[in-house]
């Protein structure tokens, strides 16, 4: 399947790593133009030459904190000098969100937790937005999590936060298409990421179990047995950029292996 990507301008935030790493070397494979945008300058330097090693038409990186808004400036601005253009924004970054009980989570640990994630994606969609809109295309894939429709009273911050970015997604989709830019969720359950891993490593001890016991548990407790690699994930942000989905706008692409309970009517 020709999925139509060769060339095309791909941004791609929090890709040192990662889902954002698996897409940066997906896009690669199918012959895009890459920048990649992370924090640390060395993740950047080993994702670039991966992506370019994967078949990346042309690689480029950016140090960039999507928390701040001069540094996503920067990014967009950097592209579009060595691009001309950006067909696609792979809107992954994000910080970290307050978790715990409703009584310990402070008013500024709210606020401080919008700038961590739902402002992280709405900022680099403003900065995305007018540049998308003087080409008249691209596509914007948000990356959402499935929390936003499975509450949980521990997890608030991050289950609110992501279902105001599924609000946001089809918001400005309605905004975004009639002028050929196309915008669309993409929501992971838990992913084996690095981070993943460095948890299950903490979490073990405290239930006398190895990492390994721990995290072969959690597989078993999953509908297919396991949790999602990052590449399930990035295959799905890839072909929703994609041609071949040219007429999926405004949607959020669920990637939980049914181990997630809510639903839409």
């Amino acid at each position: 399947m020709d999925l139509e990507l060769a060339g095309k301008v791909v941004v791609v935030s929090g890709a040192s790593q990662g889902i954002g790493l698996a897409c940066a070397l997906t896009f690669a494979g199918e012959g895009a133009r890459l920048m990649l945008a992370a924090r640390g300058a060395d993740g950047l330097t080993a994702a670039a030459a991966a992506a370019s090693d994967k078949g990346a038409d042309a690689v480029a990186t950016q140090l960039c904190d999507v928390t701040a808004d001069a540094d996503v400036e920067r990014l967009m601005a950097a592209t579009v000098e060595r691009y001309g253009r950006i067909d696609v924004l792979v809107n992954n970054a994000a910080g970290k969100l307050p978790a715990g009980d409703f009584a310990d989570i402070g008013n500024d640990a709210w606020l401080a937790g919008w700038n961590q994630k739902l402002q992280c994606h709405i900022r680099a969609c403003r900065a995305a937005y007018p540049i998308m809109q003087a080409q008249k295309g691209g596509v914007i894939v948000n990356v959402l999590g499935t929390a936003a429709r499975n509450p949980k009273a521990s997890y608030m911050p991050v289950g609110i936060s992501n279902a105001a970015l599924y609000n946001f997604t089809k918001s400005f989709a309605d905004l975004c298409a009639p002028q050929g830019i196309r915008v669309v969720g993409v929501a992971p359950s838990g992913v084996t990421t690095d981070r993943w891993t460095r948890l299950v490593a903490a979490r073990a001890p405290a239930e006398g179990k190895t990492p390994e016991k721990l995290q072969a548990e959690i597989d078993a407790a999953l509908p297919l047995g396991r949790m999602a690699y990052p590449q399930d994930v990035a295959d799905a942000i890839c072909f929703a950029a994609s041609a071949r989905a040219s007429y999926i706008c405004g949607s959020v692409i669920t990637v939980d292996g049914n181990s997630t309970q809510g639903v839409y009517l």
